[in-house]
């Protein structure tokens, strides 16, 4: 009975208006910031289909948060508000802007439901950090070297502990902090020590520790810094070594660590072993580049090279154009309209014009048919890209894409011969007539047209992932409008044209595709880990091209070209055995 008692009171203690707010207190809002962290990055990439799933994911996750009369909450439906009208523009700083404020009345409104004694914090950072830096100092200014730079690892270590506090609370005392800590350990690793520069820098970092501590405002600097700005600076750094001027390396390698606090965050979701290498690694490389021994500045240079490939390979990819867009469009169009063209003037041949319409009704149906198939994949592919899995699939998509563009690639090389496109032809149109059948003809035009469809939006599917809407239309338009003239020729003179070389260039850039979606099909896979990357370092990245410096992504696009190899020559063959 007494345990009854005692587990009766425990239960209504935990169950009190108190502990309840406590419970309350401690929600997790993770899904927000990741959403919003999300929309932010492909904002950068201007992949804006998904950047539309990520918000409108946002707007869903927020609808079932019970804010309560939270001021901080307001602010966060005005920033909601805010971004939901960007959205359509599809401006890229106005939306990322957008998002910021998002992401701030956010962070305000996790405070105030989550309220923590930031005061405290502080304490205990100041607590943590001051007497190792007294004894810092101390080192330095006995110009003891040894012991100082054992005193810096002993910061390092309390500062790995400590450092979410900081970031949580100031980002841009969190930059400033690992700024001067990464200069510290260079100035630290240097063969011949600088100790005057070296005090300089102890006395930025300390002031930095003491500011934070004290809760000082420190206003952050308005930057814009991406991936590409650290490829940059590591290409910079990497010539400096060439241009025989190591001593600039190192000032550039300082301007990556400046750099580094705004971008790492980028480098840490994409690729966390790669965000540990760099963070610990840039600062000993530029310690090692002021060595006298030309071998120890050849390794590092080495690094820097290994490192600028590795944080290129992590960049979004931005490789499509309107005119790979247009190209698709065409290629299919240019075909099905060939098959049209070559129907009617079979049909004029055998005085038969008069079956002409229901060619043209078999076309009309193959369009509204391509429309439907489309609006359906699109709804089930958006429902099954909109989790976490969506690089994963849309990687996968462009990888299926490739295998239907063989097959594709080898139907066209088949029929560059012009015995083999009028055989193709007669045998279609053959079997129409024969039957005596009106439908049979319309439908080998509907065929026709649908087949090239469906290949279309299976096309589309694995490109849109990697190509703005705005250029993706603008190829579509592009192409339509080329189309228009092309279907006037066609159905003008199509006993006059020769389909033979037109079929050989569509063959060509069909492969071209299937090299270039390959590519980076595999390398989205490779940003997501679901793919391992080994990287050749003797080979570059050519992005226009799909070539990604990888054996997992360079591997598959050689069987690929082997098999177009082996195709053109058991064509060949084929064509002189007829």
């Amino acid at each position: 009975m007494k345990k009854l008692v005692i587990l009766c009171s425990l239960l209504l203690f935990l169950l009190s208006p108190m502990q309840l707010s406590a419970v309350q207190a401690e929600e997790d809002y993770g899904e927000l910031f990741i959403s919003v962290g999300d929309a932010m990055m492909k904002t950068k990439a201007e992949d804006w289909k998904a950047v539309e799933t990520l918000i409108g994911q946002l707007n869903d996750d927020w609808k079932q948060v019970d804010p309560g009369k939270s001021k901080e909450a307001e602010k966060v439906d005005k920033a909601l508000s805010k971004a939901n009208k960007v959205l359509g523009k599809h401006e890229k700083e106005s939306m990322l802007e957008a998002l910021s404020e998002v992401s701030h009345a956010l962070i305000a409104f996790e405070k105030e439901q989550n309220p923590v004694d930031e005061k405290q914090q502080r304490l205990e950072v100041k607590t943590a950090f001051m007497p190792i830096l007294a004894d810092l100092k101390t080192a330095i200014e006995k110009e003891d070297g040894e012991a100082a730079y054992a005193q810096y690892q002993t910061f390092l270590a309390a500062w790995n502990r400590k450092e979410s506090i900081v970031r949580e609370q100031s980002i841009p005392y969190y930059g400033q902090i690992e700024t001067q800590m990464g200069f510290l350990r260079i100035a630290l690793l240097q063969d011949e020590k600088n100790f005057d520069q070296i005090k300089g820098i102890y006395n930025k970092l300390e002031s930095a520790v003491t500011g934070f501590a004290a809760g000082k405002e420190l206003k952050a600097e308005n930057n814009n810094y991406s991936l590409q700005t650290l490829v940059d600076l590591l290409g910079k750094a990497d010539q400096s070594i060439d241009d025989n001027k190591p001593e600039e390396a190192v000032s550039v390698l300082q301007e990556f660590l400046t750099v580094w606090p705004s971008v790492e965050g980028d480098v840490r979701t994409r690729n966390g072993s790669l965000y540990t290498k760099l963070e610990s690694d840039i600062p000993v490389i530029a310690g090692k580049l002021s060595s006298s021994d030309a071998n120890v500045v050849k390794e590092q240079q080495k690094k820097i090279k290994e490192y600028k490939q590795a944080v290129d390979l992590l960049q979004e990819k931005k490789n499509y154009t309107m005119w790979d867009a247009a190209l698709i469009m065409l290629r299919e169009g240019l075909e099905a309209l060939l098959v049209v063209a070559a129907l009617i003037a079979f049909l004029r041949k055998a005085n038969a014009s008069q079956h002409q319409r229901w060619i043209w009704f078999g076309a009309l149906a193959g369009v509204v048919m391509s429309i439907v198939a489309a609006i359906f994949i699109n709804i089930a592919f958006s429902a099954a890209t909109a989790g976490a899995n969506r690089e994963a699939i849309e990687g996968v998509t462009g990888i299926l894409a490739v295998v239907m563009m063989i097959g594709v690639g080898v139907w066209l090389h088949q029929k560059s011969n012009m015995k083999a496109w009028n055989r193709y032809i007669e045998k279609q149109m053959g079997t129409a007539l024969s039957t005596g059948s009106i439908i049979s003809m319309a439908f080998v035009s509907f065929l026709s047209i649908f087949r090239e469809g469906a290949e279309t939006i299976i096309f589309y599917m694995g490109m849109a992932p990697s190509i703005s809407t705005g250029k993706l239309l603008a190829g579509i338009v592009l192409a339509l409008v080329i189309l228009t003239v092309f279907a006037f020729l066609l159905i003008r003179y199509s006993a006059k044209i020769a389909v033979g070389p037109f079929f050989k260039i569509a063959t060509i850039l069909i492969y071209f595709l299937a090299f270039k979606i390959l590519g980076v099909s595999i390398h989205a896979l490779q940003l997501t880990g679901h793919i391992g990357t080994t990287q050749i370092q003797s080979l570059p990245i050519i992005s226009w091209l799909g070539f990604y410096p990888t054996w997992e992504t360079i591997a598959p696009q050689a069987v690929l070209l082997a098999i177009i190899a082996v195709t053109a020559i058991w064509i060949q063959k084929k064509e002189k055995a007829a």
